[in-house]
């Protein structure tokens, strides 16, 4: 996804007109933009000349050792997809190029040679962390792009025009309101102007007001009638909107440097999520871990569930396995589709509403992310044996022969059962890649390229047979792709086919039969116009689906209303944890204020009532896990494997869990959905894979192996039942407006107000080791009297005088004030 592409609100796009007659009804000329001042130095292996104001055409060059069969550059700025910008070698002299557009800023970058080899630039220096135990490279464009803080002053009369920044591709800059408003916003260098206008060709001008004032940029803000016309000569139906900006500093006055604005949006476009999905509590579950219900189905060698994680049984201690070459991997505990549905109860005590379900389709090991076939569920989870006497009968080509298990049906029995105690049920596709167990692939290994499904697949070479596995794994192939998606049309037209039949089972209109919609895995490893196009697909079956993607960045351009609802919001984790959980590389509150309003700012508040807002899953460590080794990086040197005696896998301390309750507490009150990992609300912790997905505890199966640290922590599971309750009590908790009251680094201290209709509460929240008092003026909070509705300690205190609130937040803990 080029920066050049159209992306956002029904195919939004901005067209910068020279200076013209077309721009009479501006008020004053262009700022003078000169970005020949402004070219960056850049490292040997980029050419970059400039071109429209704030934007730079970049040829990026790699030399390869040895042969290669592509070359892909994959970053920031295109969702670090494999396809999107793709090298050649046009001069067959071993020498790969791709051009493509960027702007100012700071952008992340890495080479990908032939389809799973990442590799940073070597001729870059230029570099940081890719939080995998790798580096990306970096490429600073623009003189803003190496400044820490603006160096910009109010009043000098002087405007940094390379700063400025308006991206209606971006919903952070354009949202279609509807009615003929829009909401814009604008950004500046921080402290550089004193003003700045949004005027339409009517002459209208409506000042605009800041929304994100940060050390280096602020963000302004209005809404803004404009009068929409039409586009001539388009392929679909479109409208677009004319309209500019007017900054002024001391006596100088302009419009933004590119004059007149065009947007052109298609009409109806209007971005729409789930109503459901803002009263959403997640629960995310991995199968074969939370609960063994029939031991019929077991598999073979099934871990006792209750055992020493770290003991190998006599069936593991084979082949030169040790606990991390292939045992623990390898291990299988029972859990089943019966198990999951026994347990309705005690999720729904625990007041948990929508289910995630890891991979659930037919495949080896425990995560089943190496789908061995799409179209059943995992006998092992059902009915064990049902499987192999239908995939024999079935072409993967025509839904017309394709069957439906025992297994399958067990699941559908399932989705009756849970929708009718309300939960929500979405499940995890992975439409990337599949095992090497799927039928389509050992058909192509059989019959090489006479088989009907040799062009699903990403094949290097017939003879020897290679083939690209996902992220450099054999036993992932990935699916094979070209600008529009998948490159197969049988490989998509199965993909949708998939996604029909798990949606509405029978076929009939009506999917309240089916999932409620899907979590997909890797999607930004698969080209965007396959989501544009499988999205209208899931709508048309259900217009109430939920479709969220595993986007571990900043997730702007999948939340346009073309692509994803939401995403797992780990930008959330990594903003609230560091604040809640670190010591030396601490967050202050001002700046996890911050980092939390960015993202706001960023994506439609469509898409932010109901973002997944997780702290940790079956990906990273677990979050009591995370308290007990502070001052690392989201997801970083967090495996016993690879990191030794650097990771503390200890049981966390008291504090620790105290610390994980307040990150709860955040999540219980803060906008979005909050998602739970299995097992962290009964206190389990665990390193990353594979520690963090040890077996369920359960009252009923204690004692454990080594109970002093593996039982059901009562008070920690009370404490998840009542902040769950909270926020389901109060609706301005999971569908209010958000206002901070307070970001105080002295006393690190986090207030804000959720409101909703006549319904206002305060939260405030801090990790400090001893209490904290914060005066609040009542003029702030829009109301007159408050009482406590929730505290996490005995040292809460509220005193209320005429015209301020006086709160005293116990220590690393939380009060919830609810006004009379």
């Amino acid at each position: 996804m080029k920066p050049s592409r159209s992306l956002l609100l029904g195919m939004l796009f901005c067209t910068a007109l020279c200076w013209s007659a077309e721009q009479d009804w501006l008020p004053h000329a262009p700022l003078a933009h000169e970005p020949t001042a402004d070219l960056p130095p850049t490292p040997p292996s980029i050419e970059v000349v400039p071109g429209a104001p704030g934007e730079w055409h970049c040829t990026f060059r790699l030399e390869p050792k040895g042969p290669v069969t592509s070359v892909a550059l994959a970053g920031s700025f295109n969702g670090w997809s494999r396809t999107a910008d793709m090298l050649r070698d046009p001069d067959q002299d071993g020498v790969w190029e791709c051009a493509t557009t960027l702007p100012n800023g700071r952008h992340c970058y890495k080479f990908v040679v032939d389809g799973d080899r990442w590799m940073p630039d070597p001729r870059n220096p230029q570099g940081e962390s890719d939080g995998h135990e790798g580096r990306n490279s970096v490429l600073l464009l623009g003189r803003v792009a190496r400044l820490d803080a603006s160096d910009g002053r109010v009043g000098d009369g002087r405007i940094d025009t390379h700063a400025l920044e308006h991206d209606p591709r971006s919903p952070t800059y354009f949202q279609v309101l509807g009615d003929n408003r829009f909401l814009l916003r604008y950004q500046t260098l921080s402290h550089d102007v004193e003003r700045v206008f949004a005027i339409s060709p009517t002459g209208a001008t409506v000042e605009m007001h800041a929304v994100s004032a940060g050390p280096l940029f602020t963000l302004y803000e209005t809404t803004i009638e404009l009068q929409p016309v039409d586009v001539p000569s388009e392929p679909v139906a479109a409208r677009q909107v004319h309209y500019s900006f007017v900054l002024q500093d001391a006596a100088r006055r302009g419009t933004d440097p590119r004059g007149v604005l065009t947007s052109r949006f298609t009409p109806g476009g209007t971005f729409r999520t789930p109503d459901w999905a803002r009263d959403a509590i997640w629960y995310q579950i991995m199968v074969d871990r939370f609960r063994n219900g029939d031991p019929s189905n077991d598999p073979p060698h099934t871990h006792p569930w209750t055992s020493d994680w770290f003991e190998l049984k006599p069936y593991e201690q084979v082949d030169d396995q040790t606990f991390y070459k292939s045992a623990v991997f390898l291990r299988l505990y029972g859990g089943d589709l019966a198990g999951l549905e026994q347990q309705l109860d005690y999720l729904q005590a625990l007041g948990v509403n929508a289910l995630y379900l890891n991979p659930i389709f037919e495949a080896e090991g425990h995560h089943k992310y190496n789908a061995t076939n799409f179209l059943h569920i995992d006998d092992e989870f059902g009915v064990k044996g049902d499987y192999a006497k239908v995939v024999e009968q079935e072409d993967l080509n025509d839904p017309a022969t394709w069957q439906w298990t025992a297994s399958d049906k067990l699941f559908l029995k399932f989705i009756e059962k849970a929708h009718a105690r309300g939960f929500r049920v979405i499940l995890d596709g992975v439409f990337n890649h599949v095992g090497t167990r799927h039928p389509a692939f050992r058909d192509v290994q059989a019959k090489g390229p006479d088989s009907p499904y040799a062009d699903w697949f990403e094949i290097k070479s017939w003879e020897p047979f290679e083939y690209v596995g996902w992220a450099g794994h054999d036993s992932l192939p990935v699916f094979r792709k070209n600008a529009t998606g998948l490159a197969s049309e049988n490989a998509k037209l199965h993909i949708f086919n998939v996604t029909r039949r798990w949606m509405d089972p029978d076929n009939d209109g009506d999917p309240r039969d089916g999932i409620d919609g899907w979590r997909l895995d890797v999607p930004n490893e698969v080209p965007e116009a396959f989501w544009v196009e499988w999205r209208q697909l899931v709508k048309s079956i259900n217009p109430d689906a939920y479709i969220t993607g595993e986007i571990w960045d900043r997730a702007d351009l999948w939340l346009d209303g073309r692509h994803f609802d939401a995403v797992m919001n780990y930008q959330f984790a990594k903003a609230v944890i560091p604040w809640a959980m670190f010591d030396q590389m601490k967050l202050s509150a001002s700046e996890m204020d911050r980092r939390l309003t960015e993202l706001r700012l960023a994506y439609p508040q469509v898409a932010t009532d109901v973002m997944q807002n997780l702290v940790d899953s079956h990906d990273t460590d677990r979050l009591a896990s995370m308290a007990r080794n502070p001052d690392r990086g989201y997801d970083h040197e967090n495996r016993i494997q690879d990191n030794g005696p650097t990771y503390d896998n200890g049981k966390p301390t008291a504090e620790q869990y105290q610390r994980t309750r307040l990150v709860a507490l955040v999540q219980m009150t803060y906008l979005g959905a909050p998602m739970i990992y299995y097992g962290d609300e009964v206190g389990m912790w665990g390193a990353d894979d594979p520690t963090c997905r040890k077996p369920m505890l359960w009252r009923d199966l204690q004692p454990y192996a080594k109970p002093e640290e593996n039982h059901v922590m009562r008070d920690h599971l009370r404490f998840y039942r009542d902040i769950i309750a909270l926020r389901k009590s109060h609706a301005a908790l999971r569908r209010g407006d958000f206002e901070t009251l307070v970001a105080d680094d002295d006393q690190d201290v986090w207030c804000f107000l959720r409101t909703a209709k006549q319904e206002r509460l305060i939260v405030a929240l801090t990790p400090a080791r001893t209490a904290q008092t914060v005066r609040i003026p009542l003029s702030k909070t829009g109301a007159e009297r408050w009482q406590v509705r929730y505290k996490s300690g005995a040292e809460a205190r509220l005193k209320q005088t005429d015209d301020t609130l006086e709160i005293t937040i116990p220590p690393i803990g939380g009060v919830v004030l609810l006004a009379d």
